[in-house]
């Protein structure tokens, strides 16, 4: 069905960061406060005397060389391919365990290659070595997996060290971590000077969206709010989380004023995505359009955008690629916006909108319409 409208949604891109500086390792500020983790279960004995253990040794020592000997990006890419394939043939708490000893050496290497998400949460593209090991950790032995990741989300410096190592904490429900601690963890990210321009905070952004967390998409719309250098991909963040969750959005604008007032066509567009046939959700739709600290270019501005249902898909960190709208979902939100149209018409307190909700019902009457036929 085609759709006229568009919202100017800019795909952020991840690639590689020219010029990666290597990680320090030494003590850093405190930018944030992280919710200490569940408390700890026994680790299992360490078995690292056997030869799965040896064979990751082996190769790490070869991957390094590569690595300082400037192999061709492409080349050592496929390397690295076959070498974790290799290494997931292993008993998982043996990788696992192996893995947290290569961590905590603090040996790293940049490999001239992309950050790149690919199908099933996984990595094709590691910009650095520890980024590779933190991608091959969370599908190993997954209990062993949070334990070493939380030790490297408090310790690192590097902002896709810490967008990987967040991985193994966003499994299923058994080991899923607590909203809790995702959203200390995610406050600590955004208020990390050095990573507001990096592609480990883009694509970590997403956890708001997977995560349905009311905490975490509050803190990323209060970041987004004062315009941050990644003002963009958290826009873009931001408009992915509502399209998925309309209502949590919608109550955010709707119990602060002062949200995005400065940023009025984003907020005009992330209430766009309401689903009226929720009644809240209808209730702040008609708060909104009644509220006189609202402009009337941007209430002007959302009726042009109602009901926005664009779309965005490709591969993330954490869950599924977020999902088009499906045709039966997109025709009943038409006919409930063409039912909520109706209502606003006859408002005395709306008069002043009459004009933009007459341009609103015939583009959903034209849309029911094709829809029928």
């Amino acid at each position: 069905m085609a759709r006229p409208q568009a919202l100017p949604l800019v795909l952020i891109a991840v690639g590689g960061l020219a010029g990666w500086i290597a990680l320090s390792h030494g003590p850093r500020e405190n930018l944030a406060s992280t919710p200490p983790p569940p408390p700890k279960q026994a680790t299992p004995p360490a078995r690292l005397d056997v030869p799965g253990h040896k064979t990751i040794l082996s190769d790490w020592q070869e991957c390094l060389s590569r690595c300082e000997n400037g192999d061709d990006p492409a080349k050592l890419k496929q390397w690295l391919v076959t070498t974790k394939s290799r290494w997931l043939e292993e008993e998982p708490d043996v990788v696992a365990q192996t893995i947290g000893q290569l961590l905590r050496s603090g040996a790293d290497a940049k490999t001239g290659i992309a950050f790149e998400t690919g199908p099933g949460r996984a990595l094709r593209g590691w910009p650095t070595m520890r980024v590779f090991l933190l991608d091959v950790l969370s599908v190993t032995d997954p209990d062993l997996a949070m334990e070493i990741a939380r030790e490297v989300l408090t310790t690192t410096s590097s902002a896709e060290e810490f967008a990987v190592a967040l991985k193994p904490l966003t499994f299923g429900e058994t080991w899923r971590a607590s909203d809790k601690e995702l959203a200390g963890y995610f406050s600590k990210m955004l208020e990390t000077p050095a990573w507001q321009d990096s592609v480990g905070l883009a694509e970590a952004l997403d956890l708001s969206r997977f995560s349905r967390s009311p905490e975490i998409a509050e803190s990323l719309a209060h970041w987004v709010d004062h315009s941050p250098t990644a003002l963009k991909a958290g826009s873009f963040a931001l408009h992915e989380t509502a399209a998925e969750q309309p209502a949590l959005v919608a109550e955010l604008i709707s119990t602060d004023d002062s949200l995005f007032a400065a940023q009025p066509d984003l907020r005009a567009s992330l209430m766009a995505r309401t689903n009226v046939s929720d009644p809240a959700q209808a209730g702040q739709v008609e708060a909104y359009l009644k509220n006189p600290e609202i402009p009337q270019s941007e209430k002007q501005r959302f009726l042009s955008l109602f009901p926005l249902r664009s779309a965005t898909t490709g591969y993330r960190l954490y869950g599924k690629p977020p999902a088009p709208f499906q045709k039966d979902q997109v025709q009943a939100g038409d006919q409930a916006a063409l039912a909520m149209v109706a209502a606003w018409k006859s408002d005395p307190g709306l008069a002043n909108l009459a004009g933009d909700f007459a341009t609103l019902e015939g583009r959903l009457q034209g849309w029911t319409k094709q829809a029928g036929n």
